[in-house]
């Protein structure tokens, strides 16, 4: 049996040390205690990170969304989620699916639901944005996020390639 023993490995940044795929080389936390209100069909902003810049632009970015949604009943009560690459308004949304993340039939007039979202992302860039998205399913009342009850949570996570 051969045994390697290493006491430091440095990440290859200017071409010296040693590239590790698949390894976390960064985390970043984004907390958001505000509110948002949706009472249309269409997406709309709510949390937004700061800016997250890669240390190596053709790394990933595992992206981690937590947040608490409140749909009231209209003749069903849903709330659909998404993430954006940049801003709702002029990003790219990477993730898909057109569901309701929460949906309910029943007599009841509200549902409240945690929810997690998570993508891999190529960003192809060297900095970047994330933002979590809100849309009302077309039978729903008004639809809420509130980060005030429950902090939004968006974490990033640069993936070496």
């Amino acid at each position: 049996m051969s045994i390697l023993k290493v006491d430091t490995i440095n990440e290859k940044t200017t071409g010296n040390g040693v590239q590790i795929a698949g390894h976390v080389v960064q985390v970043v936390q984004y907390a958001d205690t505000g509110n948002y209100t949706n009472s249309s069909t269409s997406f709309i902003q709510a949390s937004q990170t700061g800016t997250f810049t890669l240390t190596n632009s053709s790394n990933k970015v595992l992206v981690t969304v937590n947040c608490l949604v409140r749909a009231q009943r209209s003749s069903a009560s849903g709330a659909r989620l998404a993430i954006y690459r940049g801003s709702v308004a002029s990003g790219t949304r990477i993730t898909g699916g057109s569901e309701p993340q929460i949906y309910t039939a029943d007599s009841g007039t509200e549902q409240y639901s945690i929810n997690m979202l998570q993508i891999l992302d190529t960003p192809s860039a060297a900095s970047t944005t994330y933002s979590l998205a809100l849309q009302k399913h077309s039978s729903s009342g008004d639809v809420h996020i509130y980060g005030s009850f429950f902090n939004t949570i968006i974490t990033m996570q640069e993936i070496a390639q």
